[in-house]
């Protein structure tokens, strides 16, 4: 992660200025270079994600425990990069569902047959999830050593019944799956600083 403060200002006011909107239209987006101490001047990027928030009615999320780093071993809600698909690019809404469904196995017919509705904009202004790539990303080209940030953006999906009825197992990024409630979650908890709000957003939301 970078730590620099002001490095940190610096790119993210280089995301912001690119106006994607919420509905990127690539995957990554190229943003020049930028100077890390001691290496030299890197390329920049911008990789796009989403999130899905899945929520019942009786003030329940379901989380997962990450995997990997950044944030091995603390809660986030299930989520990762949009793709590139067919010669273009996953939905924001898609990715959310396919990564929902990869990660906590849940059906998902069940979430395609919901009124999904975005929470808020796409948010870029995430200074925290500036990363320099630790290898070749698959797919992207970011190589290692590169620097890219992550922006995303939550949709929720409000499930009929109680959560905890659900058949739920972990899967790709994800060590562990659960049913929390929200009222009990604190923001130490969670590897993605923002994710906590976004949970309280999606709950404003549709109440």
């Amino acid at each position: 992660m970078i730590a620099d403060a002001g490095m940190q200002r610096e790119i993210t006011e280089r995301f912001i200025a690119g106006g994607f909107g919420d509905v990127p239209g690539q995957a990554v987006h190229e943003m020049g270079r930028v100077s890390l101490p001691g290496t030299g001047d890197v390329a920049l990027h911008l990789r796009h994600a989403a999130d899905a928030i899945l929520l019942d009615d009786f003030g329940q999320v379901v989380l997962i425990t990450r995997l990997h780093q950044p944030g091995a071993g603390l809660l986030a809600l299930p989520g990762g990069f949009i793709d590139e698909v067919d010669g273009g690019v996953e939905s924001p809404l898609a990715a959310a569902i396919r990564e929902a469904v990869e990660e906590t196995g849940v059906d998902e017919g069940l979430l395609r047959g919901m009124a999904a509705r975005p929470v808020g904009h796409r948010l870029y202004d995430r200074p925290f999830d500036i990363r320099v790539a630790w290898n070749n990303l698959p797919g992207t080209s970011i190589k290692r050593g590169d620097v890219f940030g992550v922006s995303t953006q939550g949709f929720c999906f409000r499930l009929p019944g109680d959560l905890r009825d659900l058949p739920l197992r972990p899967g790709d990024d994800a060590k562990g799956v659960g049913v929390m409630k929200i009222e009990s979650l604190a923001a130490s908890q969670f590897a993605v600083p923002d994710h906590l709000p976004l949970i309280w957003l999606a709950r404003e939301m549709t109440a």
